[in-house]
């Protein structure tokens, strides 16, 4: 096993009476990897199947913890660096976040904290969410994307900050929005659709309407 690899997931971030809390273990491993990275990170709300996905990149049918109740498995943000599956030499590090809306924590601000770091230390970000790309969903985007690009901003050395969209997108990870149990027709306006092009309408801005 090369190192940095790890046989089954460790908790990166521990997440304990609402403060987030380094694991030093952690740590160790990340520091002891010396081929270039890929880091996905996986985020969305509870019991939504976000850590059984992230098994399945893995090429594992078990590694993060899986349940079968109401109650959410997963608690601060979980990784697990294993050998990228189609590229030689390089490290995959999964990281599996704490599900979002959780009525046990009731605390709206630890998902966007949440939300923020997986954006903050990913290379290619995904959203899991159910059976519709929804308002609900991308208000919690949208919050979470501004968040991090102040949070960007405060640690620049610039004294102005990001200017620009395309400066955020300079950093902000690869995006991919995965959908479900999803049901219905591509279809818009009559015409057959992709999935891309069902993402790019949810996405675009709609006139009159400020973000």
């Amino acid at each position: 096993m090369a190192p940095g690899t790890m046989e089954a997931p460790l908790c990166l971030i521990e997440n304990k009476n609402k403060q987030f809390l380094v694991n030093p273990r952690a740590i160790h491993i990340l520091k002891a990897i010396s081929q270039p990275v890929v880091v996905v990170a996986i985020v969305g709300m509870y019991r939504t199947g976000k850590s059984y996905l992230m098994n399945c990149l893995a090429g594992q049918n078990h590694g993060f913890p899986l349940g079968a109740t109401v109650q959410s498995q997963t608690k601060g943000i979980w990784m697990w660096c294993v050998p990228h599956p189609t590229k030689p030499n390089h490290t995959l590090i999964l990281l599996d976040t704490e599900g979002l809306g959780d009525v046990e924590k009731g605390d709206p601000k630890n998902d966007a904290w949440i939300f923020a770091l997986a954006v903050l230390l990913s290379s290619t970000f995904v959203y899991n969410s159910m059976s519709t790309i929804n308002n609900d969903s991308l208000e919690k985007l949208h919050y979470v994307t501004k968040l991090t690009e102040l949070i960007r901003a405060k640690s620049s050395p610039r004294s102005d900050g990001i200017k620009d969209a395309g400066e955020f997108v300079s950093f902000f990870p690869d995006f991919i929005w995965t959908v479900r149990d999803f049901t219905l027709e591509l279809k818009l306006d009559g015409h057959c659709i992709t999935e891309d092009q069902y993402l790019e309408n949810a996405l675009k801005l709609v006139p009159g309407i400020r973000a």
